[in-house]
């Protein structure tokens, strides 16, 4: 018993020094995002990259390919963020 205090209270200690954000409440970003696809073939994103460097909008692309909005919103961002299109201005749609 006294081992289980001694235990407790060094987890309590450490936890003070280096957990200085607690996060009881985890939020996951577009969970409910119901209509979005995460996966895309090496031709739909070089079909992709083509209409975006066309300045073709969200909507348009989202058209052509047959996606969702979202899911095309969220490649748009993913190819943006790891520089394989150039960056749009926020009025993408």
């Amino acid at each position: 018993m006294l081992e289980l205090k001694k235990e407790n209270k060094a987890v309590r200690k450490t936890e003070g020094q280096y957990l200085t954000l607690r996060r009881n409440v985890i939020y996951t970003t577009f969970e409910d995002v119901e209509d979005a696809e995460w996966f895309w073939s090496a031709q739909e994103i070089e079909k992709f990259d083509k209409l975006w460097r066309i300045n073709m909008t969200l909507d348009g692309i989202a058209e052509e390919m047959r996606r969702s909005k979202s899911s095309v919103a969220l490649l748009g961002l993913d190819r943006m963020m790891q520089g394989k299109v150039p960056a749009r201005d926020w009025e993408i749609w």
